[in-house]
């Protein structure tokens, strides 16, 4: 038997693909298949066995080009599966190609959910009923919200979340750093924190804004953070492997996303002893810091998160405080039992 991870590719520095990397190496033994460059965004990836379909990167506008693309991945992925193959999925439409082919080969396909249950709609929404929900599929998803939403369409579900290596991670309390990390992308909504942060007008007491990503709304962050006059408190920077110095440096995280499912930014963050400032995403962020927990902000409008984040800024001790709760929160994220969980399911797939 082999373990095939089928994925769009770890050469882009984002939470799934980092998932990915960090479950491959925990469990060894995983082919991860990429359709175009083998290379990683990660440090750590030299002992992984990455191979490519050759079939090219995956085109992000061209309805048509894309269509094409999942067909050759699905005739090169052919040819390579057997029966009795373990396959895991990470993708909507790797998900189905998955599925497609398992009835086909006959082994018992394993896929993957890391946005939350809402995103796909309409059309979308009706075929992931009718592929999830066939008897020898098995979802993993990464929370008990979207868990009870899948159950409830009569797909097979499993919650195992993401999971992090414990670090010995000191908070910086004497920072004026805001951190946030993520693809400047619609989703993430790094408009509304560049618009909080100038509201806040914490930079008048030396506080900076790092914003770590990159995306096709570069161009617009750029002009509204040149707008409001804020070049020399918001800056943006690439991605790096060396993300750990950001979080090293800082004082505090920020997440304004419109939508998630499981952040792994969230929960790197805490790993690194920082407190947080979130919106309250759908799924996630509730399930990581529990309810009620103050650094959710409920009010999602510049203004409320503005108030909230020039008070977690002006108070010291607060950070302190919600450091140390958050290093304890993390705990039940560190890897034993969510890689004993990932261990048993794919020593089960491999029996039926």
């Amino acid at each position: 038997m082999t373990i095939y991870f089928v994925t769009n590719g770890i050469n882009r520095m984002a939470g799934t693909e980092r998932v990915i990397v960090q479950l491959a190496q925990a469990l060894e033994d995983v082919i991860i298949l990429v359709p175009g460059s083998e290379q990683c965004a990660f440090s750590g990836c030299e002992n992984l066995n990455i191979q490519s379909l050759e079939v090219g990167e995956f085109p992000t506008h061209n309805k048509l080009a894309k269509i094409i693309h999942r067909l050759n991945y699905f005739r090169k992925l052919k040819s390579i599966l057997k029966r009795n193959d373990t396959v895991v999925s990470f993708s909507f439409d790797l998900n189905l190609v998955n599925i497609k082919l398992s009835k086909i080969l006959n082994y018992t396909p394993i896929v993957c959910e890391h946005i939350e249950y809402n995103y796909h709609k309409g059309f979308r929404n009706l075929i992931r009923k009718k592929f999830y929900s066939q008897d020898t599929v098995t979802l993993v998803c990464l929370t008990e919200t979207d868990k009870r939403k899948f159950l409830n369409d009569g797909i097979r579900t499993l919650v195992i979340p993401n999971f992090i290596h414990p670090l010995d991670s000191k908070y910086n309390s004497g920072s004026k750093k805001i951190l946030s990390i993520g693809r400047l992308e619609f989703q993430k909504n790094f408009a509304f924190l560049i618009e909080a942060f100038h509201l806040s007008k914490i930079y008048e007491n030396g506080w900076v804004l790092d914003i770590v990503g990159e995306g096709s709304e570069q161009k617009e962050l750029e002009e509204k953070i040149k707008l409001l006059n804020m070049n020399e408190f918001i800056r943006i920077h690439p991605f790096t492997k060396n993300i750990s110095k950001y979080y090293q440096d800082s004082a505090l995280m920020c997440m304004t996303s419109r939508f998630e499912a499981f952040p792994m930014v969230l929960l790197e963050a805490m790993n690194n002893s920082l407190p947080v400032l979130v919106s309250d995403f759908p799924t996630g962020a509730r399930e990581i810091l529990g309810e009620g927990n103050t650094q959710i902000v409920s009010d999602y409008t510049p203004e409320a998160f503005a108030k909230l984040l020039a008070s977690f800024c002006l108070d010291e001790d607060l950070r302190k405080t919600l450091s140390k709760q958050n290093s304890e929160l993390i705990r039940k994220y560190y890897p034993e039992q969510i890689i004993q969980s990932w261990k048993a399911l794919l020593e089960h797939s491999s029996k039926e």
